[in-house]
């Protein structure tokens, strides 16, 4: 019976949020079917485009976090 792999399932092997067993199941599936293998280089070439963008508070956040008790 064949598998059929969601594009959510494709994020989480690109972050590695897949236990062993689904990530060897996906990279087994990729090399059979190259339908999927160009879905998942379209997913992470879109990822490599996006803005790497990081965020971080300002010390007056965190220092009020801090010291709310």
């Amino acid at each position: 019976m064949a598998h059929t792999y969601t594009n959510l399932q494709m994020i989480r092997y690109i972050f590695k949020e897949m236990d062993i067993f689904d990530k060897f199941e996906m990279e087994f599936a990729m090399e059979d079917d190259s339908t999927l293998l160009d879905e998942y280089t379209q997913l992470k070439e879109g990822l490599s485009a996006l803005p790497q963008a990081t965020f971080s508070p300002k010390k007056s956040s965190i220092d009020a976090i801090l010291a709310y008790v």
